[in-house]
């Protein structure tokens, strides 16, 4: 009686380890998701000058996770980026030299089909507050290989001191 205890005992312990990793995989809808999480500044100098550097972190979902592309492709853009600035108390987009569109490597490397969701941290985001004001702002979204964009987000006014 006592060795069945035993058997039964040690076969719930392992039926409970087991089950936790038996749950449901996430399910999102097939175009991305993304939703700001934080800007942050460090002041660095460049080129002699000292600037601030930003950091925009913002988090992502997919529910078929196409995410990015591979790197032996031609390279393709996976998010986009647009900067504004205040102006006459109106944010207005500003004219770049460079686009700030950001390739993002394949998340996945087979072509199952995965939900997921992350973080995306964009670095190096350098700003110079006498050429355009104080107070700024970014939106982006992303694309992912099947071409569904995403919604659009920002990080609401920026001032930058």
């Amino acid at each position: 009686m006592r060795k069945h205890l035993i058997t039964y005992m040690v076969l719930l312990l392992l039926a409970s380890a087991i089950m936790p990793s038996c749950k449901p995989e996430e399910e999102y809808p097939i175009e991305p998701t993304v939703t700001f999480k934080e800007f942050t500044f460090a002041d660095t100098v460049l080129l002699g000058n000292t600037v601030k550097r930003g950091t925009l972190t913002f988090s992502f979902t997919d529910g078929n996770g196409d995410i990015g592309f591979d790197t032996v492709s031609p390279r393709k853009n996976t998010i986009f980026m647009t900067k504004h600035k205040m102006q006459d108390n109106v944010m207005t987009q500003m004219d770049l030299l460079v686009d700030l569109n950001y390739f993002v490597e394949r998340i996945y490397k087979d072509d199952k089909k995965h939900a997921i969701s992350g973080d995306i941290k964009i670095e190096e985001l350098n700003e110079y507050a006498m050429s355009f004001g104080d107070t700024i702002m970014y939106k982006f979204y992303i694309v992912d290989r099947a071409g569904n964009h995403s919604n659009t987000d920002s990080t609401g006014l920026i001032i930058v001191n």
